[in-house]
């Protein structure tokens, strides 16, 4: 892959001189793109090469969806930088080639893993002015957005129906997750999500919890760029909140590396509605149980938080 990679060439495709080109690393995550780094005549640059799958939630509709649909996410970073949101400017795109050139932000990547830190190494309260911002943002549809903006759903009940029933029957699947737990969640679990009503959908991020998709200033927390829209979807923010709350309090609502409160402060009011956030916590004990050793002390531990949703339901 680096051998097509060359000044020439880049020079060529994107009509001003490209000096060098050099690979970078991906110390996280990194599994649909190879990342490079161009200085060139009009500053430095980040050419991404896309790989593999495109988004998070695309894996559950395979006959939905277009691969060719999900390539730049060229309308969501171009909305989220016009609510104010330090996203990436796409100068530049080729879909038969999969590569994408943007201007490079400042700052550097989070360093390691949430449970290392002593502390956030960010602002989470710039962080929550900034979460704001995008989910202020209203996408056409819900569920996955590709390139051009569309959604996947027409939706929000849509979507969270079709997703569940994905992440059950893969679950089930595997012998992650037994055939009557995903019956009852059936039964009792997807008719609430049925009738869930959510008057306008919001842009959410779906990769904002840190990693290595915030750039910030370590001197200052300063967050300096929120990268990875690929992931982006149309619904409640109260679920992008749920995937919050697993990452970072999955071991316990004691944990030291995020601080909700001050999170808070930066966002705003949030329309908090328990029964939706009960609801929307199934979710990312589905998708672990997705691709997680079936036979583990964790895997048992979800399905046992499963079995207490059908209880509640």
């Amino acid at each position: 892959m680096a051998d097509a990679v060359t000044p020439e060439r880049l020079t060529d495709l994107l009509g001003f001189l490209v000096h060098d080109v050099r690979q970078e690393p991906v110390a996280s995550g990194g599994q649909h793109s190879h990342i490079f780094a161009c200085a060139s005549e009009i500053g430095d640059l980040v050419l991404r090469i896309c790989k593999g799958r495109q988004g998070f939630y695309t894996d559950y509709f395979p006959d939905l969806v277009d691969p060719e649909r999900w390539m730049d996410q060229w309308w969501a970073t171009s909305r989220a930088r016009e609510a104010g949101v330090p996203a990436p400017e796409i100068i530049w795109s080729d879909r038969r080639l999969r590569w994408v050139a943007m201007r490079r932000l400042p700052g550097v990547p989070i360093d390691g893993e949430y449970e290392t830190w002593h502390g956030c190494p960010y602002d989470e309260r710039e962080f929550g002015g900034i979460l704001r911002r995008l989910h202020g943002v209203t996408p056409a549809g819900y569920g996955p957005i590709d390139d051009d903006g569309r959604a996947l759903f027409p939706s929000w009940p849509a979507f969270l129906v079709a997703a569940a029933r994905s992440a059950m029957a893969t679950a089930v699947a595997r012998k992650a997750l037994p055939a009557a737990v995903a019956v009852a969640l059936e039964d009792r679990w997807l008719p609430c999500l049925e009738a869930l009503d959510l008057a306008r959908p919001s842009l959410l991020h779906m990769e904002s919890l840190g990693f290595a998709n915030i750039l910030y200033d370590p001197a200052t927390r300063a967050i300096t760029g929120l990268l990875d829209y690929e992931d982006c979807t149309g619904g409640d923010p109260l679920f992008e909140f749920a995937w919050m709350r697993y990452y970072f309090e999955h071991d316990g609502a004691d944990q030291r590396y995020f601080d909700f409160a001050r999170f808070e402060e930066g966002y705003g009011p949030i329309d908090r509605h328990d029964a939706r956030t009960e609801l929307y916590a199934p979710f990312p004990l589905l998708d672990k149980l997705r691709w997680i050793e079936p036979k583990g002390d964790r895997a048992r531990e979800y399905r046992r938080r499963l079995e207490e949703t059908v209880a509640r339901a």
